[in-house]
């Protein structure tokens, strides 16, 4: 018994060659090239938002606490220790997650918050290199509004 081995037709290249492999690893190196620089843009925008939001919460936090508990609560951001400092209604202080170079600025350095909602009209800046949000602290509801 005599077996026979036919190959199977060939039905086109079986490989890459060198050139087409050399030309999809520089598409790749050039997509990672535009890719790495907008990501690192997207977390440092994503790094401002979630300081801004800090300060945001913090006078939130302030206003509700006067108003929850009936009596006048004030409300500073010290820069050395990075955290809100709150007296009167409620004592104690909330740490603040900062990255390097970020800074808030608060005009009049105290904030104070009633408990009929009203607050001192007051401004507060969050800066983070060339990042920079303005908040107005509307004296009639005690709320911060964006500018």
């Amino acid at each position: 018994m005599t077996y026979s081995c036919k190959k199977a037709p060939s039905l086109g290249k079986r490989g890459f060659s060198l050139i087409e492999l050399i030309m999809v690893l520089a598409l790749l190196g050039i997509m990672a090239g535009v890719v790495a620089p907008a990501t690192g843009r997207f977390l440092d925008k994503l790094s401002f938002r979630k300081q801004t939001a800090a300060l945001v919460a913090g006078t939130r936090y302030a206003r509700l606490m006067a108003v929850g508990k009936g009596r006048p609560v004030a409300m500073r951001f010290d820069g050395q220790s990075k955290s809100f400092s709150f007296s009167g209604a409620v004592e104690g202080k909330k740490e603040v997650e900062l990255s390097q170079g970020a800074e808030f600025e608060f005009l009049p350095e105290t904030l104070v918050f009633y408990p009929d909602g009203l607050a001192t009209p007051g401004r507060m800046v969050s800066r983070n290199g060339r990042r920079s949000q303005e908040f107005l602290i509307d004296p009639l509801t005690g709320i911060p509004v964006r500018q």
